[in-house]
């Protein structure tokens, strides 16, 4: 008498391999975290890049805020060419700066300065400040500027 084998026991011990389903679920998993793993190193990539603009511009912005220590009341008040705007030399090329510096009506020799570096048309880096210049004082006393005619 032939000996009857279950058909639950053949399924069960002939079963060895991935199946086509299993290994597709796989694959979508290992993409899926590939693409998440990617995008992170993309936005920390790009957080350097701004980060380095930043540093570069804000360094920028204060080297010609302090070259504005050169200047008396009479050049802030109407400031020269050269001053007011220009582009950063070699390697710094890619950088422009603009600078605007208005009196400020209630303080007398107090100027309101602004300092704008550029790398892009939207992209900028802006320093403003207040500076102070001791007023150019006149009189006309015997029809002569100064110290009262002496």
């Amino acid at each position: 008498m032939p000996t009857r084998v279950s058909v639950s026991c053949l399924r069960a011990g002939s079963r060895r391999g991935v199946t086509l389903f299993e290994a597709v679920a796989a694959m979508a998993i290992v993409g899926i975290v590939s693409i998440a793993a990617l995008e992170a190193a993309g936005a920390q990539m790009r957080a350097a890049e701004r980060s380095r603009r930043a540093v570069e511009a804000a360094s920028l912005a204060q080297q010609r805020l302090d070259w504005l220590d050169f200047l008396n009341e009479q050049q802030l008040r109407s400031l020269p060419d050269t001053v007011r705007e220009g582009a950063f030399s070699a390697p710094l090329d890619e950088y422009s700066w603009e600078t605007e510096a208005s009196p400020v009506s209630t303080q007398p020799g107090v100027y309101d300065v602004l300092v704008r570096v550029r790398w892009t048309k939207d992209d900028a880096f802006t320093l403003r400040t207040f500076v102070y210049r001791r007023p150019i004082v006149t009189t006309s006393i015997g029809g002569r500027g100064g110290r009262g005619g002496q």
